[in-house]
């Protein structure tokens, strides 16, 4: 028997002196097929770095294409977007005119009748009015002088047509105290 500390021999050696043979021998395993294998594999990583040289041209071609198109696009964009912006302060110039002329009217109507002059303030027509559900708004289609104006809870409507109503009665008959004195006009316009 011998035991482990004895060094003389080891605890599962059979008496075999020779390693098995292993792929990475010499004298072991393939032989030719190495060498058919090395120039197989050489090949195909020669094949290989060929097609992802044209993989990566193309990408980079790709690439370029989509950055002048971007390019192509964005000055497109801009170029439309300074028209518009042109073109809006053109119309808000326009509106501004508008608004100052009908703003010079209203201060000289407004001496000479008051509630006709804020009258005129009144929108004409009404604005179109969201459908609703339920039986309230088969209501509300009937009458037809709801303006739509954002009230202080958001998403519900304030109704101006009560003020609509007062405003319209005192353009048609306004109170004596509130008309103007005929010598207050005859000076006005001397």
């Amino acid at each position: 028997m011998s035991s482990f500390g004895s060094g003389s021999t080891r605890p599962f050696d059979d008496g075999e002196t020779e390693s098995p043979p292993s792929i990475f021998s010499a004298g072991g395993g393939f032989g030719s097929s190495e060498a058919e294998e090395g120039v197989a594999l050489r090949e195909w990583r020669r094949r290989n770095a060929i097609e992802l040289g044209e993989k990566e041209k193309k990408e980079k071609e790709k690439l370029k294409q989509i950055i002048e198109e971007a390019e192509a696009f964005k000055v497109e964009f801009y170029r439309k977007r300074e028209l518009n912006v042109e073109k809006k302060k053109a119309s808000n110039r326009e509106v501004e005119r508008v608004f100052l002329e009908n703003q010079g009217k209203f201060h000289a109507e407004a001496e000479r009748n008051y509630w006709k002059a804020v009258a005129e303030m009144i929108p004409r027509e009404v604005a179109a009015i969201d459908q609703k559900r339920g039986k309230r708004a088969d209501k509300e289609k009937k009458t037809g002088s709801v303006v739509l104006i954002h009230g202080p809870k958001p998403g519900k409507p304030t109704d101006l047509s009560r003020m609509r109503q007062i405003l319209v009665k005192l353009k048609q008959s306004p109170p004596a105290h509130w008309n103007p004195k005929p010598e207050e006009v005859a000076v006005a316009h001397a």
